[in-house]
């Protein structure tokens, strides 16, 4: 089966379009300068290249997702609601809104973790940026 799209010249990748029918004379100047002096569309996420990250950026992210999940349920048992909670390698605190269970903080990681794959971060940051993603989704 064949498929043919009809080619559209709002669409990015059938921009410019020149249509040419076989009475017609070929648009030489006109195809040149929009090959050779027209800007270059700004590039969408499918054409830009992921940034490069360290060899071990999994690893260090599971280990710093995991100290700070650790210390959150650690902290529940002496803390009361309402208190923030200082985490390892990061200098922002995680806010106890509620009691959180452990089923409930390996959920937030795994989102965490998913996100970062796609969008990767400062291997420093790991931990500050886990507790501002914390606070931001238990506080919604």
């Amino acid at each position: 089966m064949m498929r043919f799209e009809v080619p559209d010249s709002r669409r990015r990748w059938d921009s410019p379009l020149f249509t040419v029918h076989h009475d017609d004379t070929l648009p030489c100047a006109d195809i040149c300068d929009s090959l050779l002096n027209r800007k270059a569309p700004p590039p969408n996420m499918a054409t830009q290249s992921q940034p490069l990250s360290s060899t071990n950026f999994l690893y260090e992210l599971d280990k710093a997702t995991q100290d700070v999940v650790t210390a959150v349920l650690e902290a529940q048992k002496f803390r009361v609601i309402g208190d923030c909670v200082g985490v390892p390698g990061s200098e922002e605190k995680v806010e106890l809104v509620r009691n959180l269970t452990m089923v409930e903080l390996r959920r937030q990681r795994s989102r965490f973790i998913s996100y970062s794959k796609t969008h990767p971060i400062d291997s420093s940051r790991i931990s500050s940026a886990f507790v501002q993603f914390l606070n931001n989704s238990l506080n919604a």
